[in-house]
This record gives structure tokens, C-alpha cells and sequence, in this order.
């Protein structure tokens, strides 16, 4: 993710310049000496280095989950300005803690990268619904399907991503705060799953397929499904129904617009994965987290936003470990109770 970001930056964002990358992986910064250094990139082996050098106003941050909160952190007590690939974190109170830091320092500007929010088809549907095009929005269904991996080196990143509903679904649970609102509370959510193919899962109470419903306050509903096992390619698609319609986005996933028709029927490419799908939207969100910081705008999401999903991912995560129905009040506080108990396969 971090290549990706460098080369977008480097070659598709005119406001910004790439000054520097760092990495402690040898691989990484011998890709980085072969294709940012001969671009007077400077490479760095320490990120407290980096931050400390003069020029520098921003950084994205995309290194592993675990170090995102202290890189954050380090950014903002230099001043300088973040873009953090998500989760931002897996512990709330850790993510309550970075917001209150951030809080502090409102000069310096810090954002989840939520890159489906960039894209220029939800943010047409986004469109829509503020024109009022459906009525009054009710009901998310959201679906992120990947491809079956079959060389090993999911197991060993599923295992440190926080789970299912954590890694992937939070991207579904964004675009369900976009739609609905920012400000919405869960009232009471369950999940279920089981495990098709990477049985290796079990051990860390994690599923391959798995659906969230989120029920929140005010009559609103999402419906989430993931899969990390599909046959034909990234399979993304989300529909947002209203009292006076819905919007489909993606509904049937292509690569291009090329169909071939014949004695099978009428067939036509899924997209390979979700770098392929959200390609320029990676290259929009550095635009727009650029033009935030040169013309001193507000941000395009806020950090609560990042916090409240986190919130409901996590719910979502213990629901599926524990077949459990979680619960929570008009302020979007969990109720400690037993719930209502739902089940898991594997």
C-alpha cells in the first residue's frame, strides 16, 4: 500500500510532492532506491527520522496496524499533517485518545484513509440521496466479496488484521455513516459466519463469510456481507434503499465494458481485486487530503466518524467470536448485558 501511495503521489497528484519514504523492510527500500530515489526521493529507515526533517508537511502513514497510532501521534506533535491507511486501530481507547490529541492541535489536519468515500460512483449515489432522489434513506446492503486466495499469505495477514468485520467490513460500516449520517447510533447489532475454505481461521475465532445487521436508532438498517472466497473476482456492490426508491452501485461487478455472447451465454470479466476497483479513488482521497492542507479547508470526513465505525466493527467482530446480540443506548453507548445469542459454523 505504501508503493501504491508513493507512485500516486509522485505521478498523479499535481499539489503534492513525494520528499520522502520510509520503511524498515529491505525489499521496500530496495524498491524505493530503484524507483523513488533516481526522483531525488530521500529514503529513511526511521520513521522519527522522517518526521523530523525540514519540509516536511505531511505524511501517510501505512505501515502495520500496530503503529499507527504512535507514527500518528509522533506526526502531530512535529506538526505535521496525516493521512492514516485504516484501522487506524483495533483498541477504542486508543482511538479516543488520538482524537483528544488531535483535538489539541486543530492546526494540524488527520484523516482515516476511507477510500471508498472517494470514489466517483459513490460519490455520485451520495449525490443523489442529499437531492433527495430516494426519499428518506432506511436500508445499506453492502458487499465486499474478494477472491479466493489460495497461496498462504492471507492466513498470516488475517491473522494480525483484527478480523472480518474489522479489516474489510469497516470499509462497508463508513459508507453506511456517509449514507445515513455521521452522527447515527447503533441501537443493536448480531453477525454470523462460518468457514468455507481457510480453515486456519478457526483458530483465531475468525470467519472467511460472514453477515453483519446493524439496526440504529431512528428506524435505520444495514446489511453487510463479506467474503473472502469468491471464484470470479472482487465482487463489491452496495444498494441504499429509500421511503421514495434506492440507488445501486456496482451491483454487477466488470472489469470493462466488453461482453462476449455466445453458445455459454453472454459473459463478461469481474474486476481482479479491490486495487483495481478503487485505482483513481486512491488517487482522489491524496488530492482532496492535499487541497485540505494547502487551502486550509475542513477535512472530508472527521476522526469521530473513523471512531464510530470502529465501534460498531468491533460489536460486529465480538458478535461473530460469540454468537451474542450487542445492544446499545440512545447515545451510542453498549449496554452491558447478555444479549440474545445467534450462532456461528465453521
Amino acid at each position: 500500500m505504501g508503493q501504491r501511495h508513493a507512485l500516486n503521489i509522485l505521478h498523479h497528484v499535481p499539489r503534492a510532492r513525494l520528499h520522502s519514504v520510509c520503511s524498515v523492510a529491505p525489499h521496500e527500500i530496495q524498491w524505493a532506491k530503484e524507483y523513488l530515489q533516481p526522483e531525488a526521493v530521500t529514503i529513511f529507515t526511521d520513521y522519527h527520522q522522517m518526521i523530523r526533517t525540514t519540509g516536511l508537511q505531511a505524511v501517510v502513514i501505512a505501515s502495520p496496524t500496530a503503529l499507527h497510532i504512535e507514527h500518528t501521534l509522533a506526526a502531530i506533535e512535529h506538526g505535521v499533517h496525516v493521512l492514516c491507511e485504516k484501522p487506524v486501530t483495533t483498541d477504542l481507547s486508543l482511538l479516543r485518545e488520538l482524537i483528544e490529541v488531535a483535538e489539541r492541535s486543530p492546526s494540524t489536519k488527520v484523516m482515516v484513509g476511507f477510500v471508498r468515500r472517494f470514489d466517483e460512483q459513490y460519490e455520485a449515489a451520495l449525490q443523489k440521496i442529499r437531492e433527495g432522489a430516494i426519499g428518506d434513506p432506511i436500508v445499506v446492503r453492502s458487499q465486499g466479496a474478494e477472491k479466493l486466495d489460495k497461496s498462504g499469505f492471507f492466513i498470516e495477514y488475517a491473522r494480525q488484521s483484527g478480523g472480518i468485520f474489522v479489516d474489510t467490513v469497516v470499509h462497508d460500516i463508513d459508507l453506511t455513516l456517509s449514507f445515513l449520517g455521521e452522527d447515527i447510533k447503533p441501537r443493536a447489532l448480531w453477525a454470523t459466519g462460518l468457514i468455507a475454505h481457510h480453515h486456519e481461521l478457526k483458530d483465531c475465532q475468525d470467519a472467511d463469510n460472514a453477515v453483519g445487521v446493524v439496526e440504529f436508532w431512528g428506524g435505520k438498517i444495514a446489511y453487510y456481507y463479506h467474503s473472502r472466497t469468491t471464484a470470479h473476482g472482487y465482487d463489491n456492490c452496495t444498494e441504499i434503499i429509500g421511503t421514495e426508491g434506492k440507488v445501486s452501485i456496482n451491483l454487477v461487478p466488470h472489469n470493462n465494458r466488453v461482453q462476449i455472447s455466445n453458445c455459454s451465454g453472454i459473459v463478461q470479466d469481474a474486476t481482479p481485486g479491490w486495487i483495481d476497483r478503487y485505482r483513481e479513488a486512491f488517487v482522489t482521497e491524496l488530492s482532496r487530503f492535499s487541497d485540505a492542507i494547502l487551502d486550509d479547508k475542513a477535512l472530508p470526513m472527521r476522526l469521530k466518524a473513523a471512531y464510530s465505525g470502529l465501534q460498531i466493527a468491533l460489536a460486529l467482530q465480538e458478535s461473530l467470536r460469540t454468537g451474542r446480540k450487542i445492544e446499545f443506548d440512545e447515545n451510542g453507548i453498549r449496554r452491558e448485558n447478555e444479549g440474545k445469542a445467534t450462532g456461528t459454523s465453521s
